[in-house]
């Protein structure tokens, strides 16, 4: 439990100390991997900050039980990440491209005391909108490949490939 509070504090920290530059986001995020024999779903809080045509993201994620996997695994993760403008308007809609850094502490059914590390970096494409300037939503599309760094906490081969990752984030601009 010392873990997950440390690994959340210090993201909290990322987040509100990256609050100094203009303009910021806050909101979430749901995101969903697809590999071959794998499906599952993570929700995240995140923060973004802008700086010309570059944002830089920090998150929290919890990993959501899935039913339709062959192993079943809750947790916590962390991520950061960079996304591109390919607009100079950093107020407004933009089509972007970037990537994120997932890292996964996953306790899996049967093996609840002990976590396994996941990491996954992920390429992205997708689109930002922002609404009433004050409203974001961005959807993206992503691709990246899981590796497993705890070997025999009770996963299987699906848990380790290549991910398919659609997802979505919207919140508060400030």
């Amino acid at each position: 439990m010392l873990k997950y509070k440390i690994v959340i504090l210090v993201s909290l920290m990322g987040v509100f100390t990256s609050h100094a530059q203009r303009p910021f986001e806050l909101g979430g995020e749901y995101m969903k991997f697809l590999g071959r024999g794998f499906n599952s779903s993570k929700a995240a809080l995140r923060g973004e900050t802008f700086t010309a045509k570059n944002s830089f993201s920090v998150g929290i994620t919890y990993q959501l039980a899935s039913k339709k996997a062959y192993s079943v695994s809750t947790g916590f993760g962390i991520y950061a990440g960079y996304r591109y403008s390919f607009s100079n308007n950093v107020n407004g809609q933009s089509p972007f491209a970037g990537a994120r850094l997932m890292l996964s502490f996953e306790n899996f059914e049967g093996k609840s005391r002990e976590n396994s590390l996941f990491i996954t970096p992920v390429a992205e494409l997708g689109y930002h909108f922002v609404f009433a300037k004050h409203i974001f939503a961005a959807p993206a599309v992503g691709f990246g490949y899981t590796v497993e760094f705890s070997r025999g906490f009770n996963s299987l081969d699906e848990d380790v490939g290549k991910r398919f990752v659609p997802s979505l984030s919207a919140g508060y601009r400030f």
